[in-house]
């Protein structure tokens, strides 16, 4: 299910503040194994609709203009190339579930989509996952069918 997400009336959240990663060089070798371990995991996380995805995936999309933020419990995307930003590709390790890791990583988002000028963007939740719903209920998400 895929949300517009409206920021002309948004105002940015605390939250913590998180290291970003634009270019694949800045990854330090120990968060690349992480990462490396995690997507053997990404798949069954994600369902049978999932297509697996790989490090040179990762270094492609920093390559054509995406940004990759890795935080400790888990990472996301923004893909600048569409008509609105779109935020994607959220992953929270599941020792760091439930915790609200997975909202800060988008409230953060919106707030940079926001000072970047953008009064909007697009972002995609899977029907299964329950968690991620209740901050698609804020007044800011609406449902695109």
């Amino acid at each position: 299910m895929y949300y517009k997400i409206d920021l002309n009336n948004y105002e940015p959240r605390e939250v913590p503040k998180y290291q970003e990663f634009t270019n694949y060089k800045d990854i330090k070798r120990t968060q690349i194994e992480m990462i490396s371990e995690e997507l053997d995991n990404f798949k069954d996380s994600f369902g049978k609709d999932w297509e697996e995805w790989t490090l040179k995936d990762l270094r492609d999309r920093l390559k054509d203009n995406w940004t990759f933020y890795l935080v400790e419990g888990g990472w996301c995307f923004i893909d600048w190339n569409r008509q609105y930003p779109y935020l994607c590709n959220r992953y929270v390790m599941p020792e760091h579930r439930n915790k609200g890791l997975g909202s800060d990583l988008v409230w953060l988002r919106c707030n940079e989509i926001k000072q970047q000028g953008y009064n909007y963007a697009m972002i995609k939740l899977e029907d299964w996952n329950t968690p991620a719903k209740s901050v698609m209920k804020e007044k800011i998400f609406t449902k695109i069918d």
